[in-house]
Order: C-alpha cells, then sequence, then structure tokens
C-alpha cells in the first residue's frame, strides 16, 4: 500500500506507515511503500493502520494521519459436499456435509446451499458464522463442516445441491467465493397406481377384455396379476379374446420394487348374449329343418312323381 504527498516540505519531516507489522518511514521520499512478504500475519484484521505525516515546524511538531483498514483473506483450498448415500429411500431424513478447507478470516464466512429442483427452480440458504463447526480462531483461517438435513421425498429425486464459501468482506462489493461440485440426489420410492381399467367392468359373454395397471415407482416397478382361478400373472396388462362366464369375478394388480407395493382391486361382471343365444338357436333350428324337411319333402315329390309314371302305363 503506497503512503504519499504532493511535494516535499521545506522544513524537516517524516513520512511513515504506523502498523503492527513492518513499520516503515522515510525522511526524504514523497511516497512511501507497506509491504508484507507474504501476507500471512492474520493478527493484522481489524487493526487499524496509519499513513502519517510529521513535519517539524520549531517549536513543535505538527502531524496528520489517514486510517486505514487492512482484511487479510483466503480463498478456500477445497469445497467438498457429500451426503451419507448416494441413493436416498423415501421416509428418511438424510443429512448432506459441506467441507470447506483452509479459509478465513472464519468471522467473515457465511455457507451457502443451493438446491435446484427438476423444473430449474433455485432455492439458496446461507449459514453465517456461528451456525457450523469450524477449526481455528474467528479472526483466522481454519477448517469449516456445515450439515443440513433434508427429508427424503419423492419431490427430493433429481434434485441437484451444491455448497460455497462466501466471504463477506466491507472493502468487497461482490463476497469472495468458492463452490463445490453439485451433487445429485436419487430417491426410491414406492410405486403408486396411476392408471387402471376401473373398479367394475362389465362385458358381454364372448367379447374381448382389456385390464390395464401402470403405477410410478423407483425403482422401476414390477407387476403381478391375480385373477379368477388362481391364475398369475407378471405383466401389467391382462386381455382375454372371448370372455367367458369362468372369467368373471375379482382381479387383483400389485406394482412393487424393493421399497415396498401398491395394489389395486377390478371387478369384471360377464354379462350372458341373449341375442347370440337366440342367433344359435335359430341356426341349430334352421339345420335341423334342413336335415329333416328338405329329404321328407324330396321323398314326397319322388313317390308322386313315381305314382303318375305307374298309372300312365296302365
Amino acid at each position: 500500500m503506497n503512503c504519499s504527498i504532493p511535494s516535499k516540505p521545506s522544513s524537516e519531516f517524516i513520512l511513515g506507515w504506523e502498523a503492527q507489522f513492518n513499520p516503515v518511514e522515510t525522511k526524504s521520499e514523497t511516497s512511501l511503500v507497506w509491504t508484507s512478504p507474504s501476507l500471512t500475519q492474520w493478527e493484522v484484521n481489524g487493526r487499524e493502520m496509519f499513513c502519517y505525516l510529521t513535519v517539524n515546524v520549531a517549536p513543535n511538531q505538527e502531524q496528520c494521519k489517514h486510517k486505514v483498514h487492512l482484511n487479510l483473506y483466503k480463498h478456500p483450498d477445497r469445497v467438498k459436499i457429500s451426503s451419507e448415500s448416494s441413493v436416498w429411500s423415501e421416509g428418511q431424513m438424510m443429512k448432506l456435509k459441506c467441507e470447506i478447507q483452509n479459509v478465513g478470516p472464519l468471522q467473515n464466512l457465511t455457507v451457502q446451499w443451493t438446491r435446484v429442483d427438476q423444473n430449474k427452480h433455485r432455492t439458496v440458504t446461507e449459514m453465517p458464522y456461528g451456525n457450523f463447526s469450524a477449526s481455528g480462531e474467528e479472526r483466522k483461517n481454519g477448517n469449516v463442516m456445515a450439515t443440513q438435513s433434508v427429508s427424503a421425498s419423492r419431490d427430493e429425486d433429481g434434485v441437484q445441491y451444491q455448497c460455497a464459501a462466501l466471504l463477506k468482506l466491507e472493502q468487497l462489493q461482490q463476497p469472495q467465493v468458492g463452490s463445490s461440485e453439485p451433487l445429485n440426489i436419487t430417491v426410491h420410492y414406492k410405486p403408486t397406481i396411476t392408471q387402471t381399467s376401473g373398479g367394475t367392468i362389465s362385458v358381454t359373454q364372448g367379447d374381448e377384455l382389456v385390464l390395464s395397471c401402470s403405477a410410478h415407482g423407483k425403482p422401476s416397478p414390477q407387476y403381478s396379476w391375480s385373477s379368477p382361478g388362481n391364475i398369475n400373472l407378471t405383466t401389467s396388462f391382462i386381455f382375454i379374446s372371448s370372455v367367458q362366464s369362468e372369467d368373471q369375478g375379482q382381479y387383483n394388480c400389485t406394482a412393487y420394487n424393493v421399497e415396498g407395493s401398491d395394489s389395486v382391486t377390478v371387478m369384471v361382471n360377464v354379462a350372458v348374449n341373449y341375442k347370440r343365444i337366440i342367433l344359435i338357436v335359430c341356426a341349430v333350428v334352421g339345420v335341423v329343418l334342413l336335415v329333416t324337411v328338405v329329404p321328407f319333402w324330396f321323398f314326397k315329390r319322388y313317390r308322386r312323381t313315381r305314382s303318375v309314371n305307374i298309372s300312365s302305363r296302365h
């Protein structure tokens, strides 16, 4: 830092830096630079430094001072976010950890948490100094561990978390930032059936029957059906090309994964197709008539024809 005057006074003077570390002065130059070899002396934080000019004006000395605040800070060596588990289960209370290494001054540190959901909506929360654990004196550098608890719900699946170290210093308009890599969250949850064929279904005998069942869960659910006659199927749907009376009854669909299951029941009523029965009866009657009446008609015609032939011979 430089301390300077426009011109040399006409009498003896001293231009200097009054500081806790490396105080310097000159009696001949109009500018004086204060330097620190490595800027590792954290004790300068919160201390006042003065650029001063002392002029000998007989019989007294006159002095003016300009006060300077010096704040030493250090970017973190590393910022890392982690979770207790790579995969969360719905209903658990999970903990996120933010580790910040070698940052300072600790008293000016704020830990910032950022949550970005599946729709890219951002939520930011901040933890000022005193709300996280730190190793080191508040005016110096140290290591920090901050935690945040999150309830594992299916809304957290696909969410991205990130933590950052913010050094908020009066002399800087923007806080100095060190950020972690983003952490993607995966939440496993039991299936919820979202679509079925309905509570009660009525079909006509001989028609086709389609029952479908779909569910939303993670991992992707598997399916099982139980149906009348103790028939079990492992597909998400049932297809019967021609429904019969024995197909009537209760059908139960279960969607399941490692987190749990969900079930739904469908009742199928099979109605008798009287129109079809009437058509079948009519067809049978028609066949019977063809089999009995037509041969009889031909027989009678044959006898009549033969009788006429015999009469004409006589």
